[in-house]
This record gives structure tokens, C-alpha cells and sequence, in this order.
């Protein structure tokens, strides 16, 4: 079951596409807010469930603009800051006393809040990138007067997705050197596509 016929199944009241969305993306989700933003390995499976929740109960509001995997990772991130404010905000019971006259609990409090500012913003800088890219491929798939660019974009997907060079190269009749050399080249091709190219501009200027 791919996502849009989870999501179709979803919103019919149906439970398959949920349990599919869930083993298609937990083990993402999980590395992601851990990696990303350090939340403590044993609070890990009470943010996913929360993550999990929070999508199917926004799901009607989901126009599928961006890909699954954007929403999720969205949600991720903003259940990921709360988290930090609440840790933020709760008192602590050791204090050690500072130089300046604070306390440590203050001072802890201070640096978590100033962390989850930082990681609000990268994070949402990460999300609005990643939704340009998706929305410049997906004009490149309309536009049928870049075939060439569109197969480009094929290829390089099935090398995202974990095949090998041989595995490619078989699937598109090629030799290994051939296609190794053929995906660097769509690369750079990919990059000068004038849609992306804004989409890096834009990136590079915030």
C-alpha cells in the first residue's frame, strides 16, 4: 500500500493505512528526533505516538502539497520543540550557585529555552527547503519538455531508495562505469534546474 492509498484509507475510517504509514516511517522518525534534536532515548516512543496522533488528527487538513514524510517530519519537529519548553519549564531540584548569582536551575532553564529557538528555526528552515525541492521535482514531472532532466530524476530516485550501481545499471541497460558516471552527471544537471537552483538560493540567503 503506497501513501496515497494509506491516506485514502485513512480518511474512509480504515485502520490498514495507518498501521502502513507506521511501519513505513517510525524507524525514520525515531533516528530523526533523536539525531536532530537529542531527545532522550527513553522518551523517544511517547514523542512517536504523540507524532502518530497528531497526524491523523490534522490529516483532513493535509492537502498533500509535500509528501508524507515532509508532514510527519514537520510534526516531528514541532512536537520535538514543546518538548524542550516543557523540560525548560519544569522546576528543578538540584541548584548550584553561579558567579553572576543565578542558580543553575535558572541557568538551565535559560539554555534550554535558547536551544529550542535555535533548533525552531534551523528546523523550520529544513522543512521550508525540503518542500521547495519537493514542489520544483514535481513541476519538473509536469513539464514534458524536459524528458531528459525527468529521467534524470528517475534514476537518481532508485539510488536514493538503497539500489547499487549494478542493480541500476541492469535495470536501465548500462555498465556499471556508464551509469556511475551518468549519475554524477544528473546531479549537476539537477542542480542547474533553474526551479532548484531558487530553491538553493533561497537556502544560502537565510
Amino acid at each position: 500500500m503506497d501513501d496515497h492509498a494509506a491516506l485514502k484509507d485513512i480518511r474512509k475510517g480504515g485502520q490498514k493505512g495507518y498501521t502502513a504509514l507506521h511501519q513505513r516511517y517510525a524507524i525514520t522518525l525515531h533516528g530523526y528526533v533523536i539525531s536532530k534534536y537529542d531527545i532522550p532515548i527513553d522518551d523517544v516512543e511517547d514523542i512517536l505516538q504523540r507524532i502518530f496522533l497528531k497526524f491523523f488528527n490534522t490529516i483532513d487538513t493535509f492537502k498533500q502539497d509535500c509528501s508524507v514524510s515532509t508532514w510527519l517530519h514537520g510534526i516531528a519537529k514541532s512536537i520535538a520543540i514543546d518538548y524542550w519548553r516543557v523540560q525548560a519549564n519544569k522546576p528543578h531540584t538540584v541548584s548550584i550557585d553561579t558567579d553572576d548569582g543565578e542558580t543553575g536551575d535558572n541557568t538551565v532553564g535559560t539554555l534550554l529555552d535558547e536551544m529550542s529557538e535555535d533548533w525552531s528555526q534551523k528546523a523550520q528552515n529544513d522543512l521550508d527547503i525540503q518542500m521547495c525541492i519537493e514542489r520544483a521535482l514535481a513541476q519538473l514531472q509536469r513539464d514534458g519538455s524536459k524528458t531528459s532532466l525527468l529521467k534524470c530524476l528517475n534514476t537518481l530516485t532508485f539510488f536514493a531508495q538503497g539500489s547499487s550501481i549494478q542493480e541500476i545499471a541492469k535495470e536501465f541497460g548500462k555498465n556499471p562505469d556508464t551509469t556511475r558516471r551518468y549519475l554524477l552527471d544528473c546531479r549537476t544537471r539537477l542542480r542547474q534546474y533553474q526551479p532548484i537552483q531558487r530553491c538553493r538560493e533561497w537556502l544560502n540567503g537565510n
